[in-house]
Formats: structure tokens, sequence, C-alpha cells
């Protein structure tokens, strides 16, 4: 039985793909977010489907946290596990982390790359899709203000740190071949994700209605899941939901490229 972990699991995205995969009776799924009630009723539901899955509850709004989280998975997870990058968040205030940090800087870039750190080195995983974002495209890194929000917007900041997590599995994927990485924008879905108040909140709910369904889009990612291959060794494609796409301009600037990793690199130093 393969381990597949996501993340983001008790809401969204996450918590439609868990109950699509509940009938892949070959897999167990290992779902982490951080209301623990809600994992434990999702476990409850995948079981009654027939499948199998335990809850690991995490919090990925700190580099300690995220820390922990990994060294909980690696000792929990068989080697061969997939893992699937699903949570994120898209702030409407600049907020800091204990670290100083952003909060969307770490919880979409930062706090993924420390709590995988772990599985990779231990030789648990084989395998990671990144729920990514179209939005991308839309992406500045600015490696004196992004990291601490100096250049924070309620819209932008979730494209930044999006891209900024994007390039760096790429760097993930060409120093692991042995390692199949997929990233991935899932569609314009239905989610709870960058809900506001206020008339702008109204105006977005209402908008929101004729985007996808959160199961449409985990019946996508599942056949997306069960696809032999998704990357050459040492590449990260991209999807732009099931279609491999040339990676966006903004993707392929070597300055941005190298300032992501620089900076990813000097705050992960220590983390």
């Amino acid at each position: 039985m393969a381990d597949l972990i996501l993340t983001g699991a008790s809401r969204g995205i996450g918590h439609a793909l868990a109950l699509a995969l509940a009938e892949r009776r070959e897999d167990r799924l290992v779902l982490v977010a951080r209301d623990q009630a809600r994992l434990d009723a999702l476990v409850t539901a995948v079981e009654q489907k027939g499948g199998h899955a335990i809850a690991v509850p995490g919090d990925l709004s700190s580099l300690a946290e995220a820390r922990a989280l990994g060294q909980r998975l690696s000792e929990t997870v068989t080697p061969g596990a997939t893992l699937i990058h699903n949570a994120g968040l898209w702030p409407s205030k600049r907020a800091l982390t204990p670290e100083g940090l952003e909060t969307a800087f770490v919880v979409n870039h930062l706090a993924p790359l420390v709590m995988q750190r772990a599985l990779i080195d231990a030789g648990r995983v084989r395998r990671i899709m990144v729920v990514s974002a179209g939005l991308i495209v839309k992406g500045h890194f600015d490696a004196a203000l992004t990291p601490t929000g100096g250049d924070f917007s309620s819209i932008r900041t979730y494209c930044n740190t999006k891209l900024c997590f994007a390039l760096a599995m790429r760097d993930v994927a060409a120093a692991h071949p042995e390692l199949d990485v997929v990233i991935l924008h899932p569609g314009v879905v239905r989610t709870g994700l960058g809900a506001r108040s206020g008339p702008m909140g109204w105006l977005l709910s209402l908008v929101k209605r004729g985007w996808e369904a959160p199961e449409d889009c985990a019946a996508r990612l599942a056949r997306i899941l069960a696809r032999e291959r998704w990357s050459p060794p040492g590449e990260a494609r991209w999807l732009l939901e099931e279609n491999e796409q040339p990676w966006p301009a903004v993707a392929e600037d070597e300055r941005t490229r190298r300032a992501v990793r620089d900076t990813t690199a000097q705050l992960l130093a220590s983390a």
C-alpha cells in the first residue's frame, strides 16, 4: 500500500480530492491540515467510502511548525510516497510569522520546502505534485521586500508567493532527479480561498458562483495522479489543468530565478 500525503486536506480542493481518492484502496491517504476535528471527520468519510486514511495535524504558518510536521511525516509514511502540496493562503492584509516573515511567503513557499526536506532526506517520497496557480504569470519577486511583505498587496502577494514556490520546486526537481515533480494550475475553482468581508467579499462570492466545483477539479487531479510519469528526471513540467504548457516567461527569467534561489537558501539556512 502506497502512502499519499495531502496538505490542506480539510477544505476546498484538498477535501474534495481526499474523497475522490477514497476508492483507490491501494493507497493510504495521509491527511494534513491544522483542524484536528475536520481531519478526523474526513478520515471517517474516506473510510466509509472504503478507503484508508490517517490524520496528521500540522501547521505551515511557521518554519518551526513545518519542520516538526516534516519530521512526523517522515516517521509515519513508507518509502515511495506521493506528496501533494495543496495548502495555500491568499491573505487580505499583511501579517508576520514568529520569524518576522510575511505569512503567505511562509505558508505558500518557505514552509512547504522545510516540511518536505525531512521526507526527501529520508527517501520517503517518490513523486511531488504542487497545486499552484495560473496567477504566477502576474508574480514578481523583490528580495528586499517580498519576504517580509514590504510589497504587500491583497492580490499580488498571492501571485508572488506562488511564483516563488514554483521556481523553488523546479530547483528541487533539478537537484533530485530521482523524484517525479509536476507543478500545475488546477483550474478556477469555487473554494473559500481569498474570501473577503464587506462589499468586495460579497462581489467575489457572486463571481465564484460561476466557477468550477471542487469535486470537478478533484476528478481532474485524480486523473493526473494516475499517470505513470509527469516529468523527465531532473525537470518539473508545468500543467494548465491537464495540459502541459511552456513555463510562463516570468518563470524562465534567470534574474528572478536566481534571486528567489539565493534568498530562499539564505532564509532556510538556519530553519
